[in-house]
């Protein structure tokens, strides 16, 4: 320190001396200057600018046959489409996906909590919609097993005693009515996961996939798996236990009620379980049959039908689904609002779609790839948003790109043709 006179001839001895001893304290620094946006306004105007010249060199360049390809993807890959090279492996792998989906969806719909019709209307309209306006050609689109235990689970928490409900297509006279809320429901998280969908693709927002984590939903699907397993195991030991939640709940409550087991319903069940991996492990051996993998749920389906009818194996302590109903599916528009419970409701609808949306869109990329074709993300999530909003006005619960059926598009077909078929 050193001695600084004042103007009175006084000396301050507290003043620092200057150099490599000087003390900076905060409070006497100078305040900095503002920061400076025009960085990022520079950024978002040079955007600005980007997006307006490609609009208008596209209304420049786009042909007639540009814009219709631009509404309906499916004009683009029909105009190279050859006949005779691809329509019989189309037909091919139609009719494997068709034998697939019947079983399957009447499956997904019991988990899902609905009756098993709106499984297969699930795999009717939507499929038709989506082959127009997706952009994968290989995707197949319909009920798949985890967004029917997100609903299943999802809505059976907002209606108590719908846990209680054992077969949705007939249910006990006391249930009727809440099935009826229940379908009600289902069809409006239809609705609102479209409207997400769709707005999603509108807005150019497909880059939010990115965010998801493929770890964490592989662990999901692969929990999801379990559950739906283990849910299911019950119908092979032949007795009725409530719904629950988690597995050591399901463990619990299949212990509890094993005195109802029926040793009937269980052989049968069983049989067909290792009737289906003998041809599973068949068609992985064996090249020139591979196909067969494809048949097995519904040849797992047309052997029961056969053995029930032939052996009146209903009267005889096996059950059955009972009546489906017959036709086209009515009109459901009428049943999307007023929600109930909206914030739930949308709260489920948002996990539904996003879970979706990854696997569908995981499914279509690796797909795209490996044919060599560009994906338009933005399109294929409009595509599924239309295809879900076809679904809700028909009877349709939600869905989305299943990997079984893609696989089998994938080996046999070559084009979307193989949805229509």
């Amino acid at each position: 320190m050193h001695r600084r006179t004042s103007g009175g001839g006084q000396t301050d001895s507290m003043a620092p001396a200057a150099g490599k001893n000087t003390i900076n304290f905060p409070w006497a620094h100078a305040p900095k200057a503002s920061p400076s946006y025009q960085e990022e306004f520079d950024g978002i105007k040079s955007w600005v600018e980007k997006t307006r010249d490609r609009g208008s060199k596209a209304f420049r360049e786009y042909t007639l046959f540009d814009w219709c390809a631009w509404f309906l993807p499916c004009l683009t890959w029909l105009r190279t489409y050859k006949i005779k090279e691809y329509l019989l492996w189309d037909l091919l792998a139609g009719i494997s996906v068709g034998f697939m989906i019947v079983p399957q969806g009447m499956s997904y719909a019991n988990i899902a909590g609905v009756p098993s019709v709106y499984g297969l209307y699930g795999a009717f309209l939507p499929l038709m919609v989506y082959a127009l306006l997706g952009s994968s050609r290989q995707l197949g689109v319909g009920p798949v097993a985890v967004t029917s235990l997100l609903i299943g689970n999802g809505i059976r928490n907002m209606l108590p005693g719908a846990e209680n409900i054992d077969n949705p297509n007939s249910p006990a006279p006391e249930y009727v009515g809440l099935q009826a809320e229940y379908n009600h429901k289902v069809i409006q998280i239809a609705f609102l996961v479209a409207c997400m969908y769709t707005g999603v693709g509108v807005l150019r927002l497909g880059f939010i996939v990115r965010f998801l984590s493929h770890s964490v939903i592989t662990g999901f699907t692969s929990g999801a798996a379990i559950i739906i397993g283990m849910s299911q195991v019950r119908y092979i030991l032949g007795y009725k236990v409530p719904r629950v939640d988690t597995l050591q709940e399901t463990i619990q409550v299949l212990v509890d009620a094993r005195a109802g087991f029926q040793w009937k319903e269980c052989i049968m069940g069983l049989s067909m379980l290792m009737f289906l991996l003998s041809l599973r492990q068949l068609s992985k051996r064996a090249q020139k049959v591979r196909w067969i993998g494809a048949l097995g749920p519904i040849l797992a389906c047309v052997i029961g039908i056969v053995a029930v009818v032939a052996g009146k194996l209903d009267k005889k302590g096996i059950k059955i689904v009972k009546t489906i109903p017959q036709g086209l599916p009515s009109p459901t528009i009428s049943w999307w609002l007023p929600l109930k419970n909206p914030g739930a409701m949308l709260g489920l609808a948002a996990i539904v779609m996003l879970v979706d949306l990854l696997e569908s869109t995981s499914i279509a990329r690796a797909l795209a790839r490996k044919h060599g074709y560009e994906l338009s993300y933005n399109q294929e999530i409009v595509g599924l948003g239309l295809a879900n909003f076809a679904g809700a006005m028909f009877n349709s619960y939600t869905t989305t790109g299943s990997f079984s059926r893609s696989a089998v598009n994938n080996s046999s077909g070559k084009t979307a043709v193989t949805d229509s078929c």
